[in-house]
């Protein structure tokens, strides 16, 4: 009863934020209604910028925010960027970086598929593709990461989606009793395991829809602890280079 309180209040008081930044939220919610019926727009908050709204879409199995003016006729889907102490800041990044951390924060380590440093300085969270050229190049090197200090936390991300073959061969690869040795397989030698599937097989789907809301649109996808993105694929010594170990 308390959290549904709370979060009534919330929203009440992002209602309130809405209204009092001059934004229209029922035109908004009708044009965006009306032009992308696709998408539902789960939240609509005052933008940095005067008269202007930041709207939450979700849908295709994501999440996207884009900016409107105050009455939802003009959308911008671009990067907004604030310039803060003499440095250019991207908004979509900051918030994202906010929604990684807490995101990681949350998931149980047991369900990452993990190669650990033997003296670990720091970790890296990558969503990874079995066919994805660059992932198994980045692959290659995983030894080399982990002689650096590196520990890399793998999670799934088929980019064809979960109903895709990659995604079908990656439930088996996560639920295999050695799941590090299963990806090995798959990535260097195009050897899938074959096993029983179980509970581990969502960890997939679940892991697709967490890079989604990461903001994942390719892979790898490398994140830190904090959040922040790293990159695509890295040697390792661009690694160490943007950890500035």
């Amino acid at each position: 009863m308390k959290r549904m309180m709370m979060a009534a209040l919330g929203l009440v008081a992002a209602t309130l934020a809405v209204a009092d930044s001059g934004v229209d939220e029922k035109a908004v919610r009708k044009n965006f209604a009306d032009t992308f019926p696709q998408f539902t727009v789960s939240k609509i908050e005052p933008a940095p910028v005067e008269g202007m709204a930041q709207v939450e879409l979700k849908g295709g199995g994501g999440s996207q925010w884009v900016y409107t003016s105050g009455d939802g006729r003009f959308i911008f889907t671009g990067d907004l960027l604030e310039l803060r102490d003499g440095k250019p800041v991207n908004l979509a990044e900051e918030r994202l970086e906010k929604v990684r951390k807490e995101g990681l924060a949350k998931i149980d380590s047991k369900r990452m598929i993990t190669y650990a440093a033997a003296d670990q300085k720091a970790e890296i969270y990558a969503f990874t593709d079995i066919t994805c050229g660059f992932c198994r190049k980045m692959h290659e090197h995983i030894e080399e990461y982990n002689e650096a200090g590196i520990t890399v936390h793998y999670l799934a991300f088929p980019r064809g989606g979960p109903a895709s073959e990659a995604a079908e061969n990656m439930r088996h690869i996560w639920c295999a009793k050695d799941r590090a040795s299963a990806l090995t397989d798959a990535k260097l030698k195009d050897k899938i395991v074959e096993n029983e599937l179980g509970s581990c097989a969502a960890q997939v789907n679940d892991e697709y829809a967490l890079g989604m809301e990461f903001g994942v649109r390719g892979t790898p996808a490398i994140y830190t602890a904090e959040g922040t993105q790293l990159g695509g694929y890295l040697t390792p010594a661009q690694m160490l280079q943007r950890l500035q170990l």
